[in-house]
């Protein structure tokens, strides 16, 4: 089925009709036949004419950092959910970690994220742990696994403690190009602390995590890499100091690229006095002196994306005192609304391009621009809609989300994706 799209603005600064409002066609193929500033006539009956006055096109969104807990985890999120979940918040694809049980390690568990996914509305893009059950010990088969189509390697939520494993896996994975992913935190200087060191960690008398533990693993990995070569990405970085580390290497030359978690552009570290464990997150929320360098860094182009850092937690795991909660927060469903807060300070386009061009970039894929002859991968979306996040409307299985209960700005009016399309009315 065709869908022609009616008095809807672009925004997409690869595309000459970024900011103008136009009509766009797009064949039952899935690909863009026509954009016209004028009237597109339909002639095929089949066609589905939507009336998008008021409504913004991008490129279709993609997410850096998601967890849907499949296998092992189910409860929490699946691929089924997580996919809904996904495409219902305006992303068509998503990079998913490897932190499951049993861990992605293998070409059977990447089959099986890629087949269980394959008719999915958002793409999901699997990476496979680095090592060995996410141990930081020994090396995974990689050449195998960017074989049976993981895009990058990580260890997801494992920091890579071990300077020889960062130095050889960057060798190897250097022989195809591929990407590897670090969370940075240094273990021994972090593993007792559960919140930013700071005035609130004391007064709150919760266990600080220093600025120096994710400072000095950038330090070392930027080292290994200086020395080995490769594309090396940091993965939540949150202060001040990381963005500067970072701002340096990038202008000594290193590949090297970033991205930051949307809750720490937002949230400080004042949010864990009262003790809500949504707020119990890694990376910890920090001060507002590190927020304002991180916008500084999204800004010149230091920080290269934007991700959800969607980490579904049950019940069981944040009903609890707040030193025993697990970390982590849901966010794909409320990603846009923290969006267009930051847009306050930032250009919605510029903020866009950190979630559609630069993690395809990163990850060599295909990117995509909103012009004639282009597969449509589009998300539409209302800056100026409205809508209250509820337990009713919450569409992930689990419900860690500080927004619940919030009256939020931004809707997300659909997507499409190639072929296949859904609409929110």
């Amino acid at each position: 089925m065709s869908i022609l799209l009616k008095s809807i603005t672009v925004v997409d600064l690869n595309s000459k009709y970024n900011s103008k409002k136009v009509n766009i066609l797009i064949n039952k193929d899935g690909v863009i036949d026509k954009i016209s500033l004028s009237k597109i006539n339909v002639k095929n009956s089949s066609t589905k004419v939507l009336d998008c006055k008021g409504k913004m096109v991008s490129p279709g969104w993609f997410d850096f950092r998601s967890n849907f807990c499949d296998p092992g985890f189910e409860h929490k999120e699946d691929l089924i959910s997580g996919s809904n979940l996904a495409s219902s918040s305006g992303f068509t694809d998503i990079l998913l970690m490897p932190n499951t049980n049993p861990v992605l390690q293998s070409k059977n568990d990447i089959y099986y994220i890629k087949n269980k996914t394959e008719n999915n509305l958002s793409t999901i893009h699997p990476t496979a742990a680095i090592t060995r059950n996410t141990e930081g010990n020994e090396l995974n088969e990689i050449l195998d696994l960017n074989e049976a189509g993981a895009v990058a390697f990580t260890d997801g939520e494992k920091e890579l403690q071990n300077s020889d494993i960062i130095y050889k896996a960057l060798l190897y994975i250097k022989q195809f190009d591929g990407l590897l992913i670090n969370k940075p935190k240094d273990y021994s200087l972090s593993r007792l602390g559960i919140v930013n060191e700071g005035y609130n960690s004391t007064i709150s008398g919760l266990k600080g995590i220093p600025d120096i533990a994710e400072e000095i693993m950038i330090n070392r990995d930027l080292s290994i890499l200086r020395y080995s070569g490769g594309r090396l990405h940091f993965s939540g970085i949150s202060t001040k100091s990381s963005v500067e580390i970072i701002r340096k290497a990038k202008k000594d030359g290193l590949n090297v690229t970033c991205d930051v978690s949307i809750y720490n552009l937002l949230l400080d570290d004042s949010q864990i006095i009262n003790f809500d464990t949504n707020y119990k997150l890694d990376p910890p929320l920090r001060t507002k002196d590190d927020i304002d360098a991180l916008i500084l860094g999204l800004e010149d182009g230091t920080i290269d994306v934007i991700s959800s850092y969607h980490q579904p937690q049950n019940i069981e795991n944040k009903s609890v005192e707040f030193n025993n909660a697990k970390n982590g927060m849901i966010s794909l469903q409320t990603f846009f609304s923290n969006i267009l807060i930051l847009s306050s300070k930032i250009s919605l386009e510029s903020l866009i391009l950190k979630f559609t061009s630069n993690p395809r970039k990163i990850l060599n894929i295909e990117e995509k621009s909103i012009k004639v002859g282009s597969n449509a991968s589009l998300t539409i979306f209302d800056i100026d809609g409205s809508w209250d996040y509820s337990l009713e409307n919450n569409i992930s299985k689990s419900s860690n989300s500080p927004w619940l209960n919030w009256s939020l700005k931004g809707k997300i009016f659909g997507v499409i994706n190639s072929k296949d399309s859904k609409f929110n009315y």
